[in-house]
Parts: structure tokens; sequence; C-alpha cells
């Protein structure tokens, strides 16, 4: 329980005031489905360069593992046959996106739920294929309401194929749509409950350290569904990895998670996020050489984006924001657009008080992504961290008009942090603007109610 309540605010309240400070996402790294297994069996098509976000770029239906991909953005990448035991090649890019890396029509989603439901080749066929084309190529761009839009019009034409569905999980996950995400997944399971990677990408979604109020239910959950990943895909090196994650947020720092993470290093050696994941853990159990010999690991086998961006979160959670920035900053080298190494970054600058360089990164993110929760929460802290209540003020509201249910818990703290920092300075005003929005966000805080009538009677 202890590193449930710990790290359940890491994403809303990374470094903004006290209370934040030390939450860190103890898992949410290990869960960025990059997969970049081929979609068939052959990795060989295309040395895997840079394992981007893409899932199928060219509109071809000839798989490319890993080439076709543009940019890396830790979220979704869709592996198209995901149920391969075989996916110790695919675990190589992990989660960083659940979208394959390789290019074809059938690349966005795992294998096809129903394919039966509409015969090959007919018009509508036709026209599935082609809308998810649309929807990868709009992703790999960054165009994710164009991407959207298309996945969904997909999953008109063909409501029993998975791969939409699982596409739009894909899409919010990228843009750190916790609660989009979470539903989408649940829908594609429903379609096609066999799919091992599907039950790792929910895993995932609900491992990311929101503040809800049922977090150690969600993370029971999530080692269920881990778990059950690993039943359909017992090769599968990111179902491993991800059970290890659940596991550590439920605060078992034991035999069985290092076993976890260790197994999928045993399917995927070249998989770093597993060996960042095992340095934390046996960090966390003092046992500090073999924890830096593990970290070292993972670094040196970070040779692509996505690779990058996912070790960078597991050196946050543990608060070693100088060494992620580095990874991050090579991370931008190769896609400078990726949102989430954009978000990343604002966060560890923001950590190491490099103010100007945060908001720049926060900034550029929110020019990208379309989710404007993540960035702009970051920017409330951002600018309460530096006393300008006013703006962190601003910034939050803004992350209010898009603010999810299970996210709404952590945006009021960060409004109640900066109602007290109103009350400070003696802008009572300011004060009661905030605590009636803290309010508003959740009203079962009590002690809401006597910061705001202390701040009224003023």
């Amino acid at each position: 329980m202890v590193l449930v309540a710990r790290f359940a605010l890491l994403m809303i309240l990374p470094v903004t005031f006290a209370a934040a400070s030390t939450a860190q996402d103890l898992g949410s790294s290990n869960k960025l489905f990059k997969k970049t297994p081929p979609k068939t069996s052959s990795p060989t098509k295309k040395p895997a360069a840079k394992p981007k976000a893409p899932a199928a770029k060219p509109k071809t239906t000839a798989a490319k593992p890993k080439t076709t991909t543009k940019r890396s953005s830790p979220a979704a990448r869709i592996p198209a046959r995901s149920n391969s035991n075989k996916s110790s090649t695919a675990a190589k890019s992990k989660f960083t996106e659940f979208k394959d890396s390789r290019s074809s029509k059938v690349e966005i989603i795992p294998k096809r739920s129903q394919p039966n439901i509409i015969a090959e080749g007919s018009p509508n066929e036709e026209k599935f294929e082609d809308l998810i084309i649309e929807g990868n190529e709009a992703r790999d761009e960054r165009n994710y309401s164009a991407a959207e839009a298309a996945y969904k019009k997909a999953r008109v034409v063909k409501p029993k194929d998975a791969r939409a569905t699982y596409g739009l999980g894909n899409l919010y996950s990228d843009q750190q749509r916790w609660e989009d995400a979470e539903i989408a997944y649940r829908n594609a399971l429903q379609l096609e409950p066999g799919n091992a990677i599907a039950h790792v990408a929910l895993s995932y979604v609900l491992t990311q350290p929101i503040a809800a109020p049922d977090l150690a239910d969600r993370y029971e959950e999530a080692e269920k569904v881990a778990r059950r990943a690993i039943q359909l895909a017992p090769a599968n090196a990111l179902a491993f990895d991800q059970l290890g994650a659940a596991l550590e947020l439920r605060g078992l720092i034991g035999s069985e998670t290092e076993a976890a993470y260790r197994k999928a290093i045993e399917l995927d050696p070249t998989f770093a996020p597993a060996y960042a994941h095992l340095g934390r853990l046996l960090r966390r159990r003092g046992l500090q050489q073999e924890s830096q010999a593990a970290y070292d690991d993972a670094v040196k086998r970070s040779n692509d984006v996505a690779t990058l961006i996912l070790v960078a979160e597991v050196l946050q959670s543990e608060q070693r924001y100088a060494e992620s920035e580095k990874l991050l900053q090579r991370a931008l080298l190769g896609d400078p657009r990726n949102p989430s190494a954009l978000l990343l970054l604002g966060r560890a600058l923001t950590a190491q008080a490099k103010y100007p360089e945060a908001e720049k990164a926060l900034r550029s993110n929110l020019a990208v992504s379309s989710n404007r929760f993540a960035a702009n929460s970051l920017l409330g802290s951002l600018y309460a961290r530096q006393g300008n209540f006013a703006m962190a003020e601003t910034s939050l509201l803004e992350a209010m008009k898009s603010v999810s249910t299970l996210e709404k818990r952590g945006l009021s703290i960060q409004f109640e942090s900066v109602g007290d920092g109103f009350m400070k300075t003696g802008d009572r005003r300011g004060a009661e603007r905030s605590y009636r929005q803290a309010i508003a966000l959740d009203a079962e805080n009590q002690a809401l109610v006597g910061k705001l009538s202390r701040a009224q009677r003023g």
C-alpha cells in the first residue's frame, strides 16, 4: 500500500508540489508497447531501424519489420498477429507502441477477430483496410484527430473486427488518454479475447499512476490481465515484463517480481526496458551494485527512440532526472516531435529547475499532441514551483478542459496547492478561485471546504 500511495500521482503531479515530488511512476515505462515484432514471422524484412510508432506506413500489405515506421511514440504499436509466442522479437521494442513497426494494412491491429464477417477482396474489406492504413499514416504524422476519425470509420465498416478498436486504444495511449484507452482495449478484448498483446496493453493502462481512488484494485487487475497474457503467449517478453511492473506496483518486490523481469530478459536479451525495471527493483531491495549493472545494460541497449523513452521513464521513476534527460535528448534527435519524449523531457527539466527549457518542451508537446491535459498539468506544476500562481492557475484551467474522470482527483490536488500558494502571497481571491475548482473536482475532500472558508473570511 505504501507503494500505491507513493506512485499514485506521478503523471499528474510530477515535481510540482511537495506532495508530488516523491511520486514516481513505478510501472509506466514498462508499458508503452512498441511491439515491433514482424507481423508474419520473418524478422528479416528490414533491419529494425527506427521502431517508430507507425504501424502500417507503406500502403503495401507486405510487412516490413520495423523499417517503415517513422517515429516511435511510446504508446502503442499494434502487432499484427499478436498472439504468437515468438514475441521476443516483438518485445524488443516492447511497449513503445502497439502499432506494428512493419507496414501493412493489417498491421494496425492483432489478427482479425472474425475474418469471415466480410469476404476478403470485397469492397467493404478493401475500404476497411484502406481506413486502417489511413489511420496508421495519420498517426505517424501526429495527426491524431484524422487518425481517430479513420479508425472510427473503419470500426463502422467492420464492427466485429478488433483491429480498428485496438488502433483507437493505441492512439489514445499515444496521447496518454488513459480512460479512453482503457475502454478501447476492453472493447477490443471483447471482440478478440484470445489476443495476448491486447491483454498486455490493458494491463499497461491499468498500471498508469493516475490519482484514482481504486488504484489497489486496478493494480490487482493489471496483474491478472498480465498473467492471462502469459497464458496466451508463454514466450512473450512484453507480458512477463508487464507482470513484473504490476507486481512491483502492488508493493511486491521479492523473488517473483525479479523472476518476471529476468524471464523477459531471457526471452529477449535485447529488450532494454526489462533491464531497467530489474535495475529499479534491485535498487529498491538494496542491491546497489547489481542495480547499476542492470541499468548500464539498459542504457547500452537503448538504440532507438522507443526504447530510449521507455528506459528514461524508468529512470524518472527513481527521480534520476538528469540521466533520463540525456536519453530523452537522444530520442528527440531521432524524433523531434515525439509527444511522449517531449512530455517526459519537460518533467525531467522541471525537476532540475531548468524552467525555461522545460516550458519549451511542454509547449512543444502541446503543439503536437491533442491531449491538452498532461502538458498543461505539468505546466501548472512548473509555474507553481516558480511561485507564479496566476500562470499555474491558467494552465490548470486549460488542463481541466480535458481532464478525465480518473484524473480529477489529481488535478484537484494541484488546484488546492495553487490555492495554498495564493494564500501565502495574500491573494485571497485567487485562493478562493482555486479552492472552488478543487472542490468541483473532488467534492469529497472536506478539508477544501475549510480552506475555502478561510479564504472567504479574509
